[in-house]
């Protein structure tokens, strides 16, 4: 059973990122429709690891009803499974995972199976007609082989139906070491599963909502800033960062094993386009850079991006049966879409929630002892608000 535990997001600490107010939870789930459903996978020292599933309209509809999408990479050394669909046709029909490095496969084949098994009991038999409502899912990966025995590959199909199960009844995202983030690190601290929110107006009394949710697991200690400080630098000079455990190895602070990946859900109710998402996919990289400075995109890390909208409801079913090698008639879709002109706003929004996703997973995130002996130290709080407030910065209402 999963445990929420107090706050500890980076507001929390004192700093508050960017200029947007946050939904009600400054989490994915204030966008309307989204579910969450999250597993940890935890047996004794050598095994740490989990899976997270996203349902962009809730269980039920998420296979019936696509979402236009789009991708970016930023540097792509990883995985992130169904992108060349959504590439192709601009839209996605399917779960969202995150989990680990090589349980991509599995956690890829339980969710296939899952939606079938779904559309089936839902009187769906016929393998044509499945076809109409079965998208590739899309399952992203980050490496957690320093705290968790990955070779052990322990995640198997029954944690991704308790992950669906979750979904259901879930009704927060549990940040830090929970989910695919459960023995994720980041910047040489323990890290995870972060989300965040911004609320933008639109027209008349109309309010529209940007969530994101990560999976956090990438950066050198060296790169780690928060509202510009060099938390990182500063740290590691004062040797407050993690201790190596008594006559065990090291876990690396910098090089290939530090860099990792990270992956980054934008979703939206704002009624947009592909072409403008694939836009928007882009401005995460902006919010990894807030905390990373000029250290992601880096030769061994995989930033993967994906961004969709849940406003529209394109590709509904034609009445074309396909019997016939051409449809006898074209058919249409009325779709809304927003203003490109007035598109800045979306992009500080979802720089913003990405910002603020990272720190949140690394602030929520809790010391663990792992694989080999290694072990993670949390982000010292204590350390991080006093240097925060020393620079003037995170605490600025205070100084006022």
């Amino acid at each position: 059973m999963i445990v929420q535990k107090p706050s500890s997001r980076i507001r929390d600490w004192g700093y508050s990122p960017g200029r947007f107010p946050t939904g009600p939870r400054n989490s994915v789930l204030d966008v309307p429709g989204v579910r969450v459903g999250q597993v940890d996978i935890n047996k004794g020292e050598d095994v740490h690891t989990g899976v997270t599933v996203i349902f962009p309209r809730g269980v039920k509809d998420t296979s019936y009803i696509p979402c236009y999408a789009a991708v970016h990479d930023m540097n792509g050394v990883g995985e992130w499974t169904g992108v060349h669909q959504i590439r192709e046709w601009g839209f996605t029909r399917a779960p969202i995972a995150f989990t680990n490095t090589v349980s991509v496969g599995k956690v890829y084949d339980a969710i296939w199976k899952w939606s079938a098994k779904r559309l089936e009991e839902d009187g769906i038999t016929d393998l044509l007609d499945q076809m109409n409502y079965l998208g590739f899912p899309t399952v992203g990966e980050t490496f957690d082989g320093l705290l968790n025995n990955i070779f052990k590959s322990v995640i198997e199909e029954e944690h991704v139906l308790a992950a669906i199960g979750n979904a259901e009844k879930q009704d927060a995202v549990l940040e830090g070491n929970h989910g695919g983030g459960t023995a994720m690190r980041s910047h040489g601290f323990k890290a995870g599963t972060g989300t965040s929110s911004r609320v933008l107006k639109g027209e008349g009394n109309k309010e529209y909502t940007v969530g994101v949710i990560v999976q956090n697991n990438y950066g050198s200690m060296d790169d780690l800033q928060i509202d510009g400080v060099p938390v990182g630098r500063i740290l590691k000079a004062g040797k407050t960062h993690a201790e190596k455990v008594p006559n065990a190895p090291r876990a690396p602070e910098s090089g290939k094993a530090a860099e990792g990946s990270c992956l980054v859900l934008i979703i939206t109710d704002i009624p947009l386009l592909p072409h403008q998402l694939r836009r928007i996919a882009q401005r995460a990289g902006m919010g990894l850079s807030q905390v990373s400075g000029h250290g992601v995109g880096r030769n061994f890390s995989g930033e993967f991006f994906m961004a969709l909208s849940t406003a529209n409801c394109p590709e509904s079913p034609s009445s074309w049966d396909g019997t016939t090698s051409l449809p006898p008639f074209l058919e249409t879709d009325k779709v809304e879409t927003m203003k490109s002109m007035l598109i800045d706003s979306v992009f500080i929004a979802a720089a913003e929630a990405t910002e603020e996703a990272l720190l949140n997973s690394m602030t929520e995130a809790e010391t663990m002892k792992g694989f080999n002996g290694y072990e993670t130290r949390a982000l010292p709080r204590k350390e991080v608000e006093e240097l925060l407030k020393r620079h003037g910065r995170g605490y600025m209402r205070d100084l006022a």
